[in-house]
Formats: structure tokens, C-alpha cells, sequence
């Protein structure tokens, strides 16, 4: 075992201590601190390629550096310095985690306020506060509401069904910042058709959807490679996994 495979073992046991998904993100923080910026790229690209073979522990620590890379608290000199080496050292799994570009397309209104008459009047902080309402009819009147705050809310109503869910994942136009509160929640996000209507959404920001690329069935691939309307870089990955899988 080398010395890169063998800090990436104790990294991902490190990291199976932490149960919730964003305490294992600031232990990865920690871990990755003190490190330069090619052995840290040498790292994540050995947990990329395992967890790219299904191993469970791996895949875990590849969640938690999505849920680091897409936070505030992560250095940005860093990740610039890390996408430097992916790109001198051919690591491509560690170069398409690290992409930071905008979603193919975007709202044209800049308002967050709903359309829908009834909700129209209502604050924020009331709509939210209606997402929590065991009414299916009001519920399904907030599933195009863009505020990121209301749509975390309604995620978590217990009454909410993935037939609602993936009203939300698939509709467009629509704001990012909704699609990545769909993309953090682990029980929807879960869900196999939940992950195809992010990926297939051309609103929703690269980053995840080539994350979720991984997870989709070889049909899939081949049909989301050629939509016109998603992003060049979501395209390029489903080719290149279907290579892969066909090899």
C-alpha cells in the first residue's frame, strides 16, 4: 500500500466516525489542512476512483468533500490550487468535483416571490412556517416557491411524496439555490428518480448534477448525453462514464 493509499484509508476511517453528513465535511476540513495541495489532490483522487467503485466507507468520504467543496468555510486559494495539479496530474474525478461553473441556464426574474395569487401576499417566514402543514393542497401550492429557506421546509414534511418531490427537481425555469436544497437532503436525494431529474435539469449547477452522474444506470447516461439543453461539461462526463463502463 503506498503512502498516499494508506493516509486515504486512515482519512476514511477518520471519517466514518461522524455519522452526520456535514460533521464528516469539517472533519475532512481538518484533515486536509495542513496538507500541500498535491498530496492532498493525490488523496481525493484515490477516494474518487474508490468510490467510483461502489465502496461504501469511500463514498462517504466523496459526500463529504462534495459537502465541503460546496461550503463557505473551505479555502478557495486552495481549491484553485488543487484544480492546478488535477489538471497537471490527469486526476479528472478530482478536476469535475471541483467545478465551479454557473448552470446552463438561468431564472430571468430575479424575483423569489411566488406566482400563485394565494401565496403571492405572504412573507417568506409564513410560507415556511406553511410548509409545515399536514394539508396536501397547500403543500402542493409551495412546490414552485423559490425560496431556498420554504422549499427546506417542505422537504422535510413527512407529508411530502417523491411523486412531489421530483415536481420540484424537474421544474424549470427555476433558481440553483432550490435544486441544492433538494441535492442536501439525504432522504429524497436518495431516491434514484430524484437524482435523474436533478442531473436531467438544465437549472440545476454542474457540480451536482456531475456528482449524481455516477450513480445513474448505463441507459441513462446514454440518453442524458444527448440532451441538447444540459450543460457541455454534464454531457462530457456521461460520455466519458459510458466509455468506461463499456471498456
Amino acid at each position: 500500500m503506498s503512502k498516499v493509499e494508506e493516509k486515504a484509508a486512515t482519512l476514511v476511517l477518520h471519517l466514518l466516525g461522524h455519522q452526520e453528513k456535514k460533521l464528516r465535511a469539517s472533519a475532512l476540513e481538518e484533515k486536509l489542512r495542513g496538507l500541500e495541495a498535491e498530496e492532498t489532490a493525490a488523496i481525493l483522487n484515490f477516494i474518487c476512483n474508490q468510490a467510483k467503485g461502489k465502496d461504501l466507507a469511500y463514498l462517504k468520504a466523496y459526500n463529504a468533500l462534495l459537502e465541503l467543496l460546496r461550503s463557505c468555510t473551505f479555502n478557495r486559494k486552495k481549491i484553485s490550487q488543487l484544480r492546478a495539479v488535477a489538471r497537471q496530474k490527469d486526476y479528472s474525478e478530482v478536476l469535475q468535483m471541483l467545478l465551479d461553473l454557473p448552470p446552463q441556464k438561468i431564472p430571468h426574474s430575479n424575483s423569489e416571490g411566488p406566482e400563485d395569487p394565494f401565496l403571492k401576499d405572504l412573507t417568506p417566514g409564513h410560507r415556511k412556517s406553511l410548509a409545515k402543514t399536514q394539508k396536501m393542497t397547500i403543500l402542493r401550492r409551495l412546490l414552485k416557491d423559490q425560496d431556498p429557506m420554504v422549499i427546506r421546509s417542505l422537504l422535510l414534511n413527512p407529508r411530502l411524496t417523491e411523486s412531489e418531490v421530483l415536481k420540484i427537481a424537474s421544474l424549470r425555469p427555476t433558481s440553483s439555490r432550490v435544486l441544492e436544497e433538494v441535492f442536501q437532503n439525504t432522504r429524497w436525494v436518495s431516491r434514484y428518480r430524484v437524482k435523474k431529474a436533478l442531473v436531467c435539469n438544465p437549472y440545476c449547477p454542474p457540480s451536482i448534477a456531475v456528482h449524481l452522474l455516477k450513480f445513474l444506470l448505463l441507459s441513462d447516461l446514454q440518453e442524458i448525453a444527448q440532451l441538447e439543453n444540459l450543460h457541455l461539461a454534464v454531457k462530457e462526463v456521461a460520455h466519458q462514464l459510458l466509455r468506461e463502463r463499456k471498456e
